[in-house]
């Protein structure tokens, strides 16, 4: 049953005062880049290594996902608006000139924060999206700030935060945080 729409735009207003990371995700359908920005992911398990996002149904990056059985998640550095505007338009030509096939056989994002790389561990339909579960056989991040979005707009970490920039906030030593 579908909602009305001025009801699913005061939802997407509700969620979006919960501030996310920024990713893209590609993938290949038929041999042929794919990719969309999202912020719907999170971390799954640490055994076996399992993150997650959500993919709206009919889009080509799904199908790529499908049809290729792996992706990569890109987490985007806090300079990189462009990249993430350039990912997000419905239907447009891959950007090639923000990502390319990497030596591990993914495409992925120039210059990004962090990548997974992940064969699909499983695929559960949830309402108008899949969840696709991915498991990772290859990751890496650099130094820097993520890019965050929050209230449909771009932005940063707070410099006046309270826990200073570069300070440790916890410590797993395996039995919990200390």
């Amino acid at each position: 049953m579908a909602i009305p729409s001025h009801e699913a735009r005061a939802f997407r207003d509700t969620v979006g005062a919960f501030a996310t990371g920024v990713t893209v995700v590609t993938t290949a359908l038929g041999g042929a880049p794919q990719g969309m920005t999202l912020n719907s992911f999170t971390s799954v398990s640490l055994d076996p290594l399992l993150v997650l996002v959500s993919l709206a149904h009919g889009t080509r990056t799904l199908d790529g996902v499908r049809d290729s059985g792996k992706m990569a998640v890109n987490v985007l550095h806090r300079r990189q608006q462009d990249t993430a505007l350039a990912f997000a338009q419905r239907g447009a030509d891959f950007p090639t000139d923000h990502a390319m096939l990497d030596p591990h056989g993914f495409y992925s994002v120039r210059h990004a924060l962090a990548i997974m790389r992940c064969t699909i561990f499983d695929i559960v339909t949830a309402g108008d999206h899949d969840l696709v579960i991915g498991e990772v056989v290859h990751f890496e991040s650099s130094p820097g700030e993520p890019l965050i979005f929050h209230r449909g707009a771009f932005g940063g970490l707070d410099e006046d935060a309270l826990v200073p920039r570069g300070r440790v906030i916890g410590i797993s030593d395996g039995e919990g945080w200390m």
